[in-house]
């Protein structure tokens, strides 16, 4: 979203899921701080640019570095987007937020998420296949595995989601004055139809005058 919203070519480098997921995974075990740290070292100008908080982009740079051998700050080139954009953001209260990642998991669990993680499994599916690296599919599969328990792969899903939700809060920031912010509930659908229509008007308009 950034590559567009901001002008930024994306290095070549296809996504590599396996490393990503290591990353991932060493990441939840030593912090986004650390994993900071660690691209620093290889990258500072890469890292004078990531904001230590969004550990998503700390992960993809160090993921091109060491897929390439080059650093990221070297593959990244920034130009005019374009585009003319509207972003729009809903967000609710953290503890909603939580609230209803609980009750989520739960209907998983109850919808039958072990057996259908088995069920996959036993038709011979790889645990490599970057779908199974979507929180839930790990944790299950650890649990299917005989490394942990039920009750902690739950509390594994519950975790990582939640650190999900933190990450997103970083990306998206409700600070960031290019974003258009509505508290989700009954009527938003509304107040967002407004404001897209709005600023399709006004993009009309500065179409007519700029041809």
């Amino acid at each position: 979203l950034r590559a567009v919203v901001e002008g930024w070519q994306i290095p070549s480098q296809p996504p590599d899921a396996r490393l990503r997921q290591a990353l991932e995974d060493w990441g939840d075990e030593i912090g986004g701080q650390a994993l900071h740290a660690r691209l620093e070292s290889l990258d500072p100008d890469a890292a004078q640019r990531i904001d230590p908080r969004t550990v998503r982009r700390t992960i993809r740079a160090l993921e091109v570095i060491l897929s390439t051998g080059v650093r990221f700050s070297a593959q990244r080139r920034r130009a005019e987007t374009g585009y003319r954009i509207l972003q729009l953001g809903l967000t609710r209260p953290r503890s909603e937020l939580y609230e209803r990642i609980d009750r989520r998991i739960d209907a998983m669990l109850a919808a039958g998420l072990v057996d259908e993680v088995r069920t996959l499994q036993a038709r011979g599916y790889p645990a490599s296949l970057p779908a199974f690296s979507a929180i839930g599919y790990r944790e299950i599969m650890s649990f299917l595995a005989g490394e942990i328990t039920l009750d902690q792969s739950v509390g594994l899903m519950r975790r990582r989601t939640r650190q999900f939700v933190r990450r997103q809060a970083n990306w998206f920031k409700e600070g960031d004055a290019r974003i258009h912010w509505f508290q989700a509930g009954p009527g938003v659908e509304r107040e967002v139809e407004a404001l897209i229509r709005s600023w399709l008007t006004q993009t009309v308009q500065w179409n007519e005058a700029h041809d």
